[in-house]
């Protein structure tokens, strides 16, 4: 059995220009674990945009560019591994120069945020992971109110002050487990009741490569075969060796250079899950499946997958699309890509695709609302 164990302290990181000097911060979640998060930030911001990354990833790796020499399609060479992250021409680059201020967290267990119990990619609960998201949003909608505060003139009334701060509206992007989570935030928050979580101005969510259904298994969370025979047999081993470790290295066959982008990238872990992580990971997409009704059927969903993903089940994908009620949901497949698409080539169509969807919305959500209207006459 191998694990691995973070060293309690506070990393210290630096802001650097090629990074694009993004905001570092942190914050404790409800369990104490401290939390790494990133903000690069433009002036008159038309939204905010929350940005998720994948399993055994971190937001710098899946959302900048590498500092590497691509060679070939099968080889890339390492130019300088203390300076891996790359701002300029980066998907962050694009939605900074196209208004969005840029929000990302490293969850628990991954890139310089703490793990449960000490250990990297490691999790008491899948459900923790969406929680600290939610309280990620919540704090940076409490600081853009403050701010809205301190720039209101004392003369403006309250009412005013209010629709002004609720304004800005919030666009949450999730590549693979961080497309499961997106939808779960926003299944979590359509069950709540409470007036707090009502608030969040969230307008749209992306699902990249989303984990809705895992390639390996190739089998529905909702049929017999998953419920019976996956989910019992990794409880029971997550339940007697919690710090066993699954192999989880993604082996990249389309384009060969990207296993050496991620080899070269010193943050992320080299080892696999623990199998407790793994057991939560296959009850997660159960109960993203069996709590698809609570997913608010005004915000507009937005999923892009590709046939070739050797990872997340592609055909699951369309199955979850095909059933899900939603006024303003779109599916977007792609070809002659794999599971990386915000590093892959071609990532840039992908990122063109959401900028044009952004752009669109509102009168996407003008039409959706006029013919709901017209249904209910």
């Amino acid at each position: 059995m191998a694990e691995s164990h973070l060293n309690g302290s506070e990393t210290s990181l630096v802001s650097t220009s090629l990074e694009g000097m993004p905001k570092i911060g942190s914050f404790r979640n409800k369990d104490g674990l401290l939390l790494r998060t990133y903000g690069w930030l433009v002036k008159n911001a038309i939204g905010i945009i929350i940005l998720i990354h994948g399993l055994n990833s971190h937001v710098r790796f899946s959302f900048l560019r590498h500092n590497v020499d691509i060679i070939s399609n099968d080889k890339a060479i390492l130019k300088d591994e203390n300076n891996y992250y790359v701002y300029k021409d980066s998907w962050v680059e694009h939605f900074n120069n196209n208004g969005y201020s840029v929000y990302g967290i490293d969850l628990q267990g991954h890139g310089h945020s703490d793990g449960w119990r000490n250990l990297k990619v490691n999790v008491k609960k899948y459900d923790d992971l969406v929680y600290d998201v939610i309280q990620y949003i919540h704090q940076i909608n409490d600081k853009l109110n403050v701010i809205n505060e301190e720039e209101d003139d004392v003369t403006v009334s309250s009412d005013d002050k209010v629709a002004k701060k609720d304004s800005l509206p919030i666009y949450i992007i999730g590549q693979s487990m961080g497309g499961n989570i997106a939808l779960r935030t926003l299944q979590i928050l359509g069950k709540s009741k409470e007036e707090i979580n009502r608030k969040l101005n969230i307008r749209g969510c992306i699902s990249l490569s989303g984990m809705i259904s895992v390639e390996l298994i190739a089998a529905s969370p909702r049929s017999y075969k998953y419920s019976c025979f996956y989910l019992p047999i990794l409880r029971f081993i997550s339940c007697f060796f919690p710090r066993f470790r699954f192999l989880s290295k993604m082996s990249y066959i389309r384009f060969r250079y990207m296993n050496d982008v991620r080899d070269f990238d010193k943050i992320r872990y080299k080892k696999g899950i623990t199998s407790r992580f793994g057991y939560e990971l296959l009850k997660a997409m159960k109960m993203l499946d069996k709590d698809m009704v609570h997913i608010p059927k005004d915000i507009p969903i937005l999923f892009i997958h590709s046939k070739d993903d050797t990872l997340c089940y592609y055909r699951g994908v369309v199955s979850f699309y095909n059933r899900l009620k939603n006024d303003n949901k779109q599916l977007h497949i792609l070809e002659n890509m794999e599971h990386m698409l915000t590093v892959e080539p071609g990532n840039e169509n992908v990122l063109k695709k959401i900028l044009k969807w952004l752009t669109d919305l509102p009168n996407a959500i003008r039409d959706a609302t006029m013919k709901n209207e017209e249904k209910d006459k």
